[in-house]
């Protein structure tokens, strides 16, 4: 159910940046074709590639990281298709900031809450300094969850 949330979500994003882009003066308008793109690959992108890992028994991946690829191969795709012109990177740069929003956020209050728990006295830490723990925090925390998605992921294939 979350994943088709943020699927959903992702799609409304999709839809503000192409207005976005089409109002700025100072950018060019990226082809319709680029994001109707984009929205297909996303639409049924959790279904399809559920039931082809499964099927194959394959790891599971994040939604987040299949949202990325997805993203990316559309990107390459439009460089590469000489009948539409190559959207602007800011088109895809802007979906791609939304997509990591979330695990920003995340890696912000997970440091946010240890400082709390151990009452730790940040006041002469660098920002920059913050930043690269939240950085090293969301990086370790993503090899945490895999490690969980893949033992639930052969247990369930146990089950079977």
């Amino acid at each position: 159910m979350a994943k088709k949330n943020i699927i959903d979500i992702l799609l409304k994003t999709i839809g503000d940046v192409q207005n976005q882009n089409r109002n700025d003066p100072n950018t060019r308008t990226a082809d319709a074709n680029v994001f109707d793109l984009l929205k297909d690959k996303l639409r049924d992108l959790d279904n399809k590639n559920r039931s082809n890992r499964a099927a194959k028994g394959k790891s599971p991946n994040s939604i987040l990281d299949l949202i990325r690829k997805e993203i990316e191969g559309v990107k390459n795709q439009n460089k590469q298709d000489p009948n539409v012109k190559t959207a602007p990177k800011s088109v895809f740069k802007d979906i791609l900031r939304s997509v990591e929003e979330k695990p920003r956020k995340q890696a912000a209050k997970g440091i946010e809450n240890i400082i709390n728990e151990y009452r730790l006295d940040v006041s002469r830490v660098p920002s920059k300094v913050l930043k690269q723990m939240q950085k090293q925090y969301l990086a370790d925390k993503k090899v945490f969850d895999q490690k969980y998605a893949q033992a639930i992921h052969d247990y369930v294939r146990k089950m079977k």
